[in-house]
């Protein structure tokens, strides 16, 4: 009873292990498909045209239902130009802002033409102004949600010190349990393997031992017939 609950424990051990690798693995592969996605400085990491940013300042800090603080993520849409076409006073749009170098996640405040071109005028929900006027074209993405205080997190994991410590220790360790694993398993194979072996080995020893016995036997018998033959 003790040895079956120990087996189930080990077995749900490496379910657990196992699923932990994957997901890790699975990870690791988003944030290097998201990192391809960004071939310059006004590119923003997506996948399948959804993508997220670690919010860096108060400037849309606010009591509105799409507020967010510095410290969340907010999760973004791709915007192509179909979609920007179909942005409207209040959306919030990504782009990036050329005064500040970075990313600018802020809310439409107008929209108007100028000799056929569209541009837009964004302000953050608490900033006294407005911000520099952007064509259409340069609107990046759709603001769709928030994740609240998870961007000191990913700002951390980001980092040299955080990816390192808990990505790719984490994927060592793992890989690590695994080659034990693996190297267990191949010599409890062999050690099953060698004794199918020998047990093989002696079963046909102890054959050619009895056909021996049973040759030598013969061979007594033959010479008993003999001599008592020739006593006749």
């Amino acid at each position: 009873m003790e040895k079956s609950k120990q087996k189930l424990a080990t077995r749900i051990a490496k379910i657990v292990l196992n699923s932990f690798f994957y997901l890790v693995i699975v990870l690791l592969l988003v944030f290097s498909l998201a990192n391809i996605k960004v071939k310059k400085e006004n590119d923003i990491a997506n996948i399948f045209g959804r993508g997220f940013l670690s919010v860096q300042s108060e400037s849309m800090s606010g009591t509105r239902v799409d507020s967010f603080e510095k410290g969340d993520i907010i999760f973004v849409k791709m915007l192509d130009a179909e979609s920007r076409q179909n942005l409207v006073v209040g959306d919030i749009v990504t782009y990036y802002d050329l005064t500040i170098r970075a990313f600018n996640t802020h809310r439409i405040i107008d929209i108007y033409d100028v000799d056929g071109s569209t541009y837009i005028v964004t302000q953050g929900d608490n900033t006294p102004g407005a911000d520099q006027p952007i064509n259409l074209s340069e609107a990046l993405a759709l603001y769709q949600s928030k994740w609240t205080g998870a961007g000191n997190a990913l700002d951390y994991l980001q980092s040299p010190t955080g990816f390192a410590l808990f990505v790719i220790l984490p994927v060592v360790i793992i890989l690590v349990f695994e080659g034990i694993v693996l190297a267990r398993n191949v010599l409890a194979l062999n050690k099953v393997k060698m004794e199918e072996k020998y047990a093989e080995e002696k079963e046909k020893t102890m054959v050619d031992l009895e056909a021996e016995k049973e040759k030598i036997r013969a061979q007594i018998l033959e010479e008993m017939k003999k001599n008592k033959e020739s006593d006749l």
